[in-house]
């Protein structure tokens, strides 16, 4: 298996931080080999969240900006987001996907190495679930931003694993009533609400459910709540 992005390498590695001990002697890995692949898990780990956690920063700065501009002069301007200084957990190395292909290559001239320890290692693809985290871990984080006008907030979701999808469950917050209201994929998607009474302000609780080939995956989101305007 190529593996090509960010996704794919955590995948791989958390295989690989799986499974690693059990074939040890048979793809010759070393001590430092296997605190390298808990380290580089950990800390692409850490910077997929800490780079999520500083898009959405961004973004309720930049709807600050704009709420100040143009905003209703009788509309509330909220505290300012907060984002926490990056600190990783180990220090960080530069080419983590070029070191964990030297590494592949390395186990792959391993004494005992076969085509089944490639695949419980996360990076042969003849049964490309194996390198899929546990799905009962994966739990998506959500945060939303709501817009000026037009019932519309942006919604923001950590955490996706591998999920290909993700749906955005809504309910108005006075009277729950759960129904997808947009499926997604990348990290944010523009979801336009409907109000129960149109031309006022409305509170609205948001929760995601990721999801892989069509079906769901992993466990629903927390709940959060958005206030959206007309």
């Amino acid at each position: 298996m190529q593996i090509k992005t960010l996704d794919q390498l955590i995948a791989v590695l958390t295989a690989m931080k799986g499974n690693i001990t059990t074939y040890q002697a048979a793809i010759g890995a070393t001590a430092a080999d296997i605190t390298f692949v808990s380290d580089a898990l950990a800390n692409l780990d850490y910077l997929r969240d800490y780079s999520e956690a500083v898009d959405a920063f961004k973004k309720g700065v930049f709807q600050m900006k704009q709420t100040a501009f143009q905003g209703d002069v009788n509309e509330v301007i909220g505290p300012f987001p907060v984002v926490a200084a990056g600190a990783s957990p180990t220090p960080l190395d530069a080419g983590f996907l070029e070191r964990v292909n030297i590494l592949i290559r390395r186990f792959k001239l391993g004494p005992g190495y076969t085509h089944d320890i490639g695949v419980a290692l996360g990076f042969e693809s003849s049964d490309p679930t194996i390198a899929i985290p546990d799905q009962s871990t994966v739990k998506p984080t959500v945060e939303a931003f709501a817009a000026q006008t037009g019932y519309v907030a942006s919604v923001v979701v950590g955490n996706r694993a591998n999920s290909d999808q993700w749906d955005v469950r809504a309910s108005p917050a006075s009277a729950p009533s759960w129904h997808v209201v947009k499926s997604a994929t990348g990290k944010s998607t523009d979801v336009t609400f409907t109000p129960t009474t149109p031309g006022q302000p409305q509170q609205f609780q948001i929760r995601i459910q990721l999801r892989r080939n069509n079906q769901d995956y992993g466990q629903l989101s927390d709940i959060v709540t958005v206030t959206v305007n007309p």
